[in-house]
């Protein structure tokens, strides 16, 4: 088949995922993105998570509907020679007059695995039902309900840190990472999709009762029911003795008996993590991000390089390297925010100020309380160059005003690498018992097994048991991952 080098595309978008499908297509050269519809501010408050597609962009293509989305097929009528509509973060059931307006059928996501599960609120009861993984599926709709040939699907983990809002990140993410792969295939013929026969098992719509906790549930029933309905959704709750409503957003398992962890600080963070390369943050900190999930607070990596390119043989290198960087995303409880493609060992051959302004955009977006990055004088100039360029995003007069805790890492068989001379020598001033999570961050690794080598090598698992013993014993603890704070504002 003789592919066209444009395809006219209508999208009906909602929520974030169809703010991020937007600036996808928008970006796409293959793509003339027609027109946009999406939902009126006007109904926002019948839609959790509702976001605005027209605020803050001056695109004259961009169109308001107020209630229903078959309201558009007459506006849609007057578009010619229509490729494909596609409809993202709609709960709508799209009418077959309008699934024909286009060559190509409406491309639909549902955030479940199907045929199995069709139907209303699909990561909440993804949650609640206690899944251990799930599915986001992109399929041609049709006038029953998640319903129609599959294109393509991705597998995504659910553990026992999964809160409906990291899950719906996921998901969004999951649509672009689909689209980016499949898109053009799809619009030039060459992927169908394919019915897949099974079962059908319709979620119901979640109405209120669905977040009523009932304190005779066992302990993990209601932590899920508080994860699964945690922001953007209502909330888990229960009522007082006047008859109000107390919300629940996070809570986390304790013992039979309660001790505090301090005093005046048992706030949720806002945590970000910027490595050079995949697997410096499951060596160098797991431990301590995983203790910070466990706490609830929001953890998010950043990665500047894929870390592959500059091993000298090609057998040695592992194609499956970011891969491994999610699952171990996924089995510590964190969010993988972002992987940039920087070249691996040569990072000094970017400007810096592009790798700045990238940070700084996180940054913002992120507002985190506490950021890890490596000791600046690694041996290893990637690392340098990742905590020289956060340093200068986190500057004291950046525009963003952002002011977080920063804290430097070790990372095995890089920082010990370097000379035992200042300036070089890591001198740690604070330390995080890490003897409840140990168990968990040795799971964890094995997301990195080809990174891990045989001791006495720094990246075998004897060496770094023996560093957490070591830093431990400097601090009259187990087990401990050790750090210096380089700034603190109070």
């Amino acid at each position: 088949m003789v592919s066209k080098k444009n395809y006219n595309i209508i999208l009906i978008a909602g929520l974030n995922c169809g703010l991020q499908t937007y600036r996808f297509l928008k970006n796409k050269k293959f793509v003339n993105l027609s027109a946009t519809f999406c939902l009126s501010p006007e109904n926002k408050k019948r839609v959790s998570g509702y976001v605005d597609i027209l605020n803050g962009t001056k695109d004259k293509n961009i169109f308001y509907y107020k209630k229903n989305v078959n309201e558009i097929t007459t506006k849609i009528k007057k578009y010619k020679d229509v490729d494909l509509i596609i409809a993202i973060g709609i709960s709508d059931i799209i009418k077959n007059e309008l699934l024909k307006l286009s060559k190509k059928g409406v491309l639909g996501a549902h955030a479940a695995r199907l045929p199995e599960r069709p139907g209303c609120s699909p990561i909440v009861w993804a949650i609640l039902d206690g899944l251990i993984e799930t599915e986001m599926t992109i399929f041609k709709m049709s006038e029953k309900i998640d319903f129609g040939p599959i294109y393509c699907k991705k597998k995504i983990l659910i553990n026992e840190n999964t809160t409906a809002s990291l899950l719906r990140k996921q998901m969004d993410n999951a649509i672009i990472q689909l689209l980016d792969k499949h898109l053009l295939s799809i619009l030039n013929g060459k992927n169908k999709g394919k019915i897949i026969k099974g079962k059908r098992d319709y979620t119901r719509k979640r109405g209120p009762k669905d977040g009523a906790l009932n304190l005779s549930l066992s302990s993990q029933e209601i932590l899920r029911k508080v994860r699964a309905l945690s922001a953007p959704y209502p909330g888990a709750h229960f009522y007082a003795g006047d008859g109000k409503a107390i919300i629940i957003e996070k809570a986390k398992l304790g013992g039979k008996e309660l001790t505090y962890q301090g005093s005046g600080s048992n706030n949720c963070k806002n945590i970000l993590c910027i490595v050079a390369h995949p697997d410096d943050e499951a060596l160098g900190v797991g431990g301590t991000l995983i203790k910070h999930a466990i706490y609830g607070d929001e953890v998010n990596i950043v990665i500047l390089s894929k870390g592959e390119d500059a091993k000298k043989n090609k057998q040695d290198r592992n194609p499956q390297r970011l891969n491994n960087a999610k699952k171990w995303s996924e089995m510590a409880g964190v969010n993988l925010f972002k992987v940039f493609s920087y070249p691996d060992q040569q990072l000094d051959k970017i400007p810096q100020l592009k790798i700045v302004r990238n940070l700084e955009k996180i940054i913002e977006e992120l507002k985190p309380d506490i950021v890890y990055i490596h000791h600046p004088y690694d041996m290893n100039s990637d690392h340098q160059i990742a905590a020289q360029t956060t340093l200068a995003a986190l500057r004291p007069i950046a525009y963003h005003n952002i002011m977080p805790e920063i804290r430097a890492f070790e990372t095995p068989s890089s920082t010990e690498q370097a000379p035992n001379t200042l300036p070089y020598i890591f001198k740690p001033n604070f330390y995080v018992n890490i003897q409840n999570v140990w168990k968990k961050k040795l799971l964890a690794l094995n997301a990195y097994v080809n990174e891990l080598k045989l001791a006495p090598h720094p990246r075998s698992i004897n060496t770094i048991k023996a560093l957490a013993i070591k830093r431990g014993s400097e601090a009259g603890l187990k087990k401990a991952e050790a750090f210096y704070i380089i700034r603190r504002v109070w």
